[in-house]
């Protein structure tokens, strides 16, 4: 019985925490670079005016996520993301292909807010969200990176996807502020970005299953003169990122149901049977001795 509350306290959580310690997976988007009117081409400031092939570029994300470090609680977390030009097989610069460092906390998921080893502040939940999500509850500290802000994730719905529960979750955030512009311009300007996304995660592990849509919207303001929109990018996970994540949900969702439920069951079935099989034998033990009693050495 003692088992019980161990398995849940230690063993079930060192058994998660060990899997969060070897992270390394991949995954793959699909999408556009550019819309009509936008003249941020290839990521810098562009003139496609009368250059209306190099609206909407098809563009391919890749994205790789692994583990580098792990001290303490802290687990550092390397995100390398290269986004290419679907058709000629270019790079977009930075800050489109890009490389960060992320540090969370094995035990809450969250990024460490100011910790020395990331590559700038981050904090809440991203990449990482929740275990034991709840249908109909927001998740409220979500990290957006792209605006670097945190903002909450409105649950949408509850899904079956070959025989798997997901959730559905939707975000919609705008700011306006002073905003670095890359080259040409290289220099701070007030600008609005707006981070839309659409993702379905594994109630039960939390995991990222995969992205329905994402969009990022990024419109310069000029004193005195007109708006310049710079860049519109939308893209979603591809075929095979959704296979890929289906069948990985699968995988962390059997196995904290294992974990959690299934053998620290089994533990309390045993439990049972031997106070059963304890109770059994003393009952019969007491029926044997009061059917035997012990007579004096006088009798």
């Amino acid at each position: 019985m003692l088992l019980i509350p161990i398995w849940y306290t230690m063993l079930a959580p060192s058994m998660i925490i060990s899997e969060l310690e070897k992270i390394d997976s991949t995954t793959s988007f699909e999408g556009t670079f550019g819309k009509i009117e936008y003249i941020g081409t290839k990521g810098y400031i562009y003139d496609v005016t009368n250059n209306s092939d190099l609206w909407e570029i098809p563009i391919t994300v890749a994205v790789h996520a692994y583990v580098t470090e792990v001290k303490g609680e802290s687990v550092t977390l390397r995100i390398d993301v290269t986004m290419t030009e679907r058709d000629s097989g270019a790079m977009l610069p930075d800050p489109f292909s890009r490389n960060s460092t992320y540090v969370f906390n094995k035990f809450t998921l969250e990024n460490v807010k100011d910790h020395s080893d990331a590559d700038k502040p981050r904090e809440g939940y991203d990449p990482l969200y929740p275990l034991h999500l709840k249908a109909g509850e927001n998740i409220t500290n979500a990290w957006l990176d792209n605006l670097n802000i945190t903002a909450t994730l409105e649950f949408k719905e509850s899904i079956n996807e070959e025989g798997l529960t997901l959730y559905k979750y939707f975000v919609n955030e705008t700011i306006t502020g002073m905003t670095y512009v890359p080259s040409p311009i290289g220099d701070l300007r007030n600008c609005t970005l707006t981070s839309t996304k659409t993702i379905l995660l594994e109630p039960l592990s939390g995991l990222l299953v995969y992205t329905e849509e994402e969009i990022f919207d990024w419109i310069w303001h000029r004193k005195n003169m007109p708006d310049i929109a710079l860049v519109y990018i939308e893209y979603e996970s591809t075929a095979e990122a959704k296979t890929q994540g289906l069948a990985d949900a699968k995988t962390a969702h059997e196995a904290l149901q294992l974990a959690e439920l299934y053998l620290p069951s089994l533990l309390g079935v045993i439990a049972i049977i031997l106070i059963v099989s304890l109770a059994f034998n003393v009952r019969r033990l007491v029926k044997k001795k009061a059917a035997h009693p012990t007579h004096s050495a006088g009798a």
